[in-house]
């Protein structure tokens, strides 16, 4: 087969797999869990050369490797990478030495790394979901900067980098506009969106109206930064309710109040992700302070904290009682 070919094939294979793991094709999906479903065996270990492992056992439940150093966005395309072996019962033993590139310009990888880093690609960012996260962000794909390209990834779960290959595959971008935007390391896009401080392999969730009503899926000591705007002499302002447990409040602060004298201003809400943090649903509301029943819209955001294995099984074993 082409290349071409083989990326069809994982296309077709990708798809086959969303229905029979039950993956909702506009949605975050849960490669973790579908790998549950596949019955692989999932070790994490904190690696220094390799993404991961594949090593088929023949006729037996084949095991996979994920290195527990990496940021969990590409850990989860790790994931997702592996589960095309699993998927096409591939029976070369596999180290992954790289992962994100573009499949169709990949050149000296033999046709199982290409067809399981295409079924990657397309099990986690299937085109449905692509296009549905690109409108509930209200962008424009002729328009992308690297920001949005950013926050994008971090709405599906993937990175930066799978994030551009993808749009480029799916043929959302140009090659040249897909260049320009790889050009630019996620450490610079991430300092920039955290006012110049860096974060380390974690993220930080720059949300807006926009964002209202959505989940987000923050890993432990990731941030988020809620922006959100109000015109200072309407006398509406938002507040935090309740605090959820497992997130600190770091910041309650306005961004450029000098120029918004006669205008709006941007509220901003400074979060940090605690360790070990549960589900829980954050909600501000846009009132007057002396009123008491003076709420005039509420913004509200469903945090779901991400696992950060460290090292271990995905599932442990179950002990058999006597």
């Amino acid at each position: 087969m082409d290349r071409q070919q083989l990326i069809v094939l994982a296309m077709g294979a990708a798809r086959r797999a969303h229905h029979k793991f039950a993956v909702n094709p506009v949605a975050r999906v849960d490669v973790f869990g579908a790998l549950r479903q596949a019955g692989a065996y999932v070790f994490f270990r904190p690696l220094k050369s390799i993404y991961g492992a594949y090593l088929p056992t023949g006729d037996k439940v084949p095991a996979l490797l994920i290195n527990s150093n990496l940021p969990l966005s590409t850990q989860r395309f790790t994931a997702a990478h592996e589960l095309g072996h699993v998927f096409l019962k591939h029976k070369t033993l596999s180290l992954e030495t790289e992962i994100g590139f573009v499949p169709e310009e990949r050149k000296g990888v033999d046709d199982d790394e290409i067809v399981a880093e295409a079924f990657g690609a397309f099990f986690l960012m299937p085109k449905p979901l692509v296009m549905n996260m690109i409108r509930e962000l209200d962008l424009h794909v002729e328009q992308l900067r690297p920001r949005d390209v950013y926050l994008l990834g971090l709405r599906m779960g993937t990175s930066y980098q799978a994030t551009v290959n993808q749009l480029q595959t799916l043929k959302l971008v140009k090659y040249a506009a897909a260049e320009k935007l790889r050009d630019l390391p996620p450490k610079e896009i991430k300092q920039e969106l955290n006012d110049d401080e860096t974060l380390g392999r974690h993220d930080v969730w720059v949300l807006d109206e926009q964002w209202n009503g959505k989940p987000i899926y923050p890993a432990p000591q990731d941030k988020i930064r809620i922006q959100l705007p109000e015109i200072p002499t309407s006398g509406y302002t938002w507040l935090l309710g309740e605090q959820p447990s497992g997130l600190q409040l770091l910041e309650d602060k306005y961004r450029d109040e000098e120029e918004s004298i006669g205008g709006s201003r941007l509220h901003e809400f400074v979060a940090l992700v605690e360790d070990n943090a549960d589900d829980a649903k954050l909600i501000l509301q846009k009132a007057r302070p002396w009123e008491k029943a003076g709420i005039r819209t509420e913004f509200s955001i469903d945090i779901h904290p991400q696992e950060f294995r460290r090292t271990g099984p995905l599932d442990l074993p179950k002990l058999k009682l006597a």
